[in-house]
């Protein structure tokens, strides 16, 4: 097994090992490192640490594009970064599949300090200016210091301990408002504390090993924490300090945390650009954050991230965990014959999921792509989901629509299902003044790009064109040169 990084620091060694690591001097955080961000997610995909940022001594830093393909989310999870797409989704489904029964054996580990503590700010020191948080886009509504932020929250009722990724925006030099939709865990526990009265804890980590990003921004069962399953994918338990206001288990390789409560005060936050590639969501009323104390390292490093049309800074990480997901949420209903799952890029990793079967029953493909569309991993801001068979590289966009175009009737094989689970974030949502974030619901598409199964049973589908195996291992051994991939 590849040595876990501990923390976001020995992470970013591990990618300047593999000469992915770039470091830019002398950005503005105006405007400038988000553009820059975002042209390199569509070009060059380097991992940016941005320096000497306009107006910031140096030593203040950011980190960019921290799991930009499947080499850094499997250097982030101490796992073999040499793997593929489906190698990594078939990896991290094998862990996940252990995480579900065994999490409480990879509960975090609590230590007595933490770096984070070097500097603590209260009260009239507390100044997030200081900290050069980008505004990432011209229309953004503020500075955003949360976009792979790590918030942390516990249900009062049980004790259990949410990570969840939401957009924080600094309202003022000491204050921060968030947004928590309906649909998130962290959102039900602030709910809980509201209806008994009291402030919401709440615990913000703004900088660590990114690993943790890959579950607090996924649709991790209700009721588990995302430490442990974190824990679990690298089998080795995430350490954890606890705040000294709240009690919360707050990363101990964390850059930059604050502790606080959330309020019933809610101020203006966004428009913010989302995962879908839009300012969809506009200028909302969302909940303030009152802080308690702001903790950081000597020359802290704020993780950021940033959205925009695919492919952008963070639309790749959660593609092989909330395939992995869905795979394990198939394979739990009892759907035989899965060979592969894979969420698209394109579709910001939620919008266009595609399932591979091997189909040994009539009607096996509407049962897989029904419950792939509404398990949760797969319903959250959910489109599309296309079923193909197992001739199919479920993570290949081209072999995919060509199974599309070649083995779907329109007529016959798409299935739509109205009415379920929505998102004030999409485009093409109905804003209604006053409108609750728990009503919104939107449709979804299944589409069977499958053989028809009395085709297949009968042996009456026809060939596909290819060269027969002896003859391709032939050439691709005598012209090895014509083959060979580019570096």
């Amino acid at each position: 097994m590849v040595e876990v990084t501990k923390d976001l620091r020995s992470f970013i060694e591990g990618i300047e090992k593999i000469g992915l690591l770039k470091t830019v001097k002398g950005a503005d955080w105006d405007l400038e490192i988000g553009a820059i961000t975002d042209t390199n997610s569509k070009s060059n995909k380097y991992t940016l640490l941005f320096d000497d940022v306009k107006g910031y001594p140096k030593g203040f830093r950011v980190l960019t594009g921290a799991l930009l393909d499947s080499r850094r989310v499997s250097t982030a999870l101490g796992l073999d970064n040499a793997m593929n797409n489906m190698q990594l989704t078939t990896a991290i489904r094998d862990r996940l599949r252990n995480a579900a029964s065994d999490h409480e054996k990879y509960k975090p580990k609590v230590v007595g300090s933490a770096p984070v503590l070097e500097n603590t700010d209260r009260g009239d020191k507390i100044d997030f200016f200081k900290f050069p948080i980008p505004k990432w886009f011209k229309h953004d509504g503020g500075r955003y210091i949360g976009t792979a932020d790590a918030v942390i929250t516990r249900d009062p009722d049980i004790g259990w301990v949410n990570v969840g990724t939401y957009r924080v925006m600094v309202k003022s030099k000491n204050s921060l408002v968030m947004l928590m939709e309906a649909s998130r865990h962290g959102r039900t526990h602030y709910q809980k504390y509201l209806e008994a009265g009291k402030p919401c804890p709440v615990a913000i980590s703004f900088g660590h090993n990114p690993g943790l990003n890959l579950f607090s921004a996924n649709e991790v069962p209700e009721g588990v924490s995302e430490y442990n399953f974190l824990g679990a994918v690298r089998q080795k338990p995430v350490e954890v300090f606890n705040g000294p206001v709240t009690g919360l288990p707050i990363p101990a390789d964390s850059e930059i945390a604050i502790e606080g409560y959330i309020t019933e005060e809610k101020a203006d936050e966004g428009p913010l650009g989302e995962f879908m590639g839009y300012y969809a969501g506009g200028k909302m009323l969302n909940p303030v954050i009152k802080i308690e104390a702001v903790y950081y390292r000597n020359e802290p490093i704020l993780l950021g991230t940033c959205a925009g049309k695919p492919p952008y800074d963070y639309s790749y990480f959660r593609c092989p965990i909330r395939a992995a997901l869905i795979w394990n949420a198939l394979d739990s209903s009892g759907i035989s014959g899965v060979k592969g799952v894979w969420c698209h890029e394109e579709g910001y990793s939620r919008a266009f999921t595609t399932v591979s079967i091997k189909q040994s029953f009539g009607g096996q493909a509407v049962m897989a792509g029904h419950i792939a569309s509404q398990s949760r991993p797969g319903a959250v801001a959910g489109r599309y989901t296309v079923v193909v068979d197992d001739d199919i590289d479920p993570s290949n966009l081209n072999d995919v629509v060509w199974a599309m175009c070649s083995r779907n009737d329109p007529a016959t094989g798409i299935d739509i299902i109205n009415n379920t689970m929505g998102t004030p974030l999409d485009p093409i949502s109905k804003h209604v003044e006053g409108k609750d974030l728990l009503e919104y619901t939107s449709s979804r598409a299944v589409i069977y790009a499958v053989k028809p199964f009395e085709k297949i049973i009968k042996k009456t589908f026809p060939d596909v064109v290819r060269p027969d195996e002896e003859t391709d291992k032939k050439v691709r051994e005598k012209f090895a040169d014509l083959f060979t991939a580019k570096k």
